[in-house]
């Protein structure tokens, strides 16, 4: 089958950026609290890689690809770029929030900087055995910092579009609500599977091949929809979102994000199946009721997490089912939180049925047509058990249920399950929250990072593209609206 809460903002900076300094210029990294570090690490590494709308430089979206081929920098941005050494002290989730602004300027200049070199040198022995999932998950997630790149200047294109000619972008901002509740999704299944390479005895390599499987088709579907959008909305082959749509895709093949990556992640994932055959083993264990504590500490994105031990996929898994009590406890007269209970529970039943097939699924190879269909439901259903997980444990925009709603409708929808009714479409939310960032400034990530070059891209008249008001109006009437 085919798989179809931000803090508080630093002080806006002035119009006019800087140059970047050189090594001379750079604070000392590594010296103070895990966070704060991961963070200064990531604010100058996107310093140092300039200004993404500037027509010259190596860095700049509009660079060769012979610059995008070669070997990883020196001096500055080579001292910020983190290496294998780097994997014990701040963590694999640690190394890919240093490197989202690398990822974010582009998939092949990530691959070559970061993802080939990493995964390359972190089969040795410096960097663990966190290292070995590390090196199976950048893929992943440069291709959602990637993919989260073109969705904002995408959604900021439709936004500005629809504020020049009133009801002309309406059409496609259910779509692109619904990409960005995807790529959310994505985040949180990597981000969840680093944690566990942080924080568990060997990670969980059903969870890591479930994101190696599920999230390039996924980003593939979202950045199929953006190129609709654009081309329907009117924006010809020289806007900013088609130049970045263009260069992903020439890039995924020789990154390692294309349909052959994720059919590596799913033989992966038959191979691990037999690990969702029982009930959870440590999360269950530790956790009192509803609670698995063990397992929660997964989903507590951004923060410093406490190592749980031996922690199995099945604990991951079991999220699903306690997501959905912990919401149904809660007293909220929320219509949004109704559906969502609903929809979880749905997805609990989905994932019971599932329970029984997988040992023997395990013993047989990745072209065995039943044990691939079961791969694809549980991708699916590992995916949804990450958005609830990480859901309960966030605050803001994704503590709240909207964005969890529209994630879960889309993954029982690719389940082929018919949604419980009554049938509440948060598309609306999502979308006024994705066009709130896209004009403060704010990253498509699940971290609600500022964006150090947003003044600068917003400011530019480059991305206006080359259709006209009455098109984009015209494209709309015939394409004949969005949705999930």
């Amino acid at each position: 089958m085919t798989l179809t809460g931000p803090g508080p903002l630093a002080p806006r900076q002035a119009a006019a950026v800087p140059a970047a300094p050189g090594c001379a210029g750079m604070p000392p990294l590594g010296d103070g609290p895990l966070s704060a570090d991961v963070v200064l690490r990531a604010r100058w590494l996107d310093v140092l890689l300039g200004d993404p709308l500037r027509p010259t430089g190596p860095h700049a979206r509009t660079a060769s690809a012979a610059a995008r081929e070669a070997v990883a920098p020196s001096g500055a941005l080579g001292a910020v770029l983190p290496g294998p050494a780097d994997v014990r002290r701040l963590g694999a989730d640690g190394v890919v929030r240093v490197l989202r602004p690398l990822f974010r300027r582009g998939l092949g200049l990530g691959h070559a900087w970061a993802v080939r070199l990493l995964s390359g040198a972190l089969a040795g022995a410096e960097a663990g055995g966190t290292g070995t999932e590390l090196g199976a998950l950048l893929g992943p997630a440069a291709l959602v910092g990637a993919a989260g790149g073109a969705l904002h200047t995408t959604a900021r294109l439709v936004d500005r579009l629809a504020a020049r000619a009133p009801g002309a972008g309406r059409w496609w901002q259910p779509v692109l609500a619904a990409d960005f509740a995807d790529l959310l999704a994505c985040e949180s299944l990597t981000a969840v599977a680093l944690r566990a390479a942080d924080l568990t005895v060997g990670g969980t390599p059903a969870l890591t091949a479930a994101a190696g499987y599920v999230v390039p088709q996924l980003v593939g579907q979202v950045l199929d929809d953006l190129e609709l959008v654009l081309n329907e909305a009117g924006f010809g082959p020289d806007c900013a979102g088609r130049r970045v749509l263009a260069e992903l895709a020439a890039a995924r093949g020789a990154s390692g994000a294309d349909p052959a990556a994720a059919a590596d992640g799913r033989a992966r994932l038959i191979r691990a199946l037999p690990s969702l055959a029982g009930p959870a083993g440590g999360a269950g264990r530790a956790g009192q009721g509803h609670e698995h504590l063990a397992s929660r500490e997964l989903f507590r994105l951004g923060r410093t997490g406490t190592r749980v031990g031996a922690l199995s996929a099945a604990d991951v898994a079991a999220a699903l089912p306690a997501a959905a009590a912990r919401l149904a406890e809660r007293t909220d007269d929320d219509p949004a939180l109704a559906a969502l209970v609903r929809v979880a529970r749905r997805l609990a039943s989905e994932q019971r049925t599932l329970r029984l097939p997988y040992p023997a699924a395990g013993h047989t190879g990745p072209a065995d047509p039943v044990a691939r269909a079961l791969a694809d439901r549980q991708a699916l259903l590992l995916l949804a058990a990450a958005v609830l997980g990480v859901g309960q444990e966030a605050e803001g925009f994704l503590g709240r249920p909207h964005w969890a709603l529209l994630a879960l409708t889309r993954v029982t929808r690719r389940l082929g399950a018919p949604l419980p009714e009554p049938f509440l479409d948060p598309a609306g939310d999502v979308w006024a929250e994705l066009a709130g960032r896209t004009r403060q400034g704010v990253d498509c990530d699940v971290y609600g990072s500022e964006l150090l070059w947003a003044g600068t891209e917003a400011g530019t008249g480059t991305e206006a593209g080359t259709g006209t008001e009455a098109g984009a109006a015209e494209a709309g009437r015939r394409r004949g609206g969005g949705g999930t």
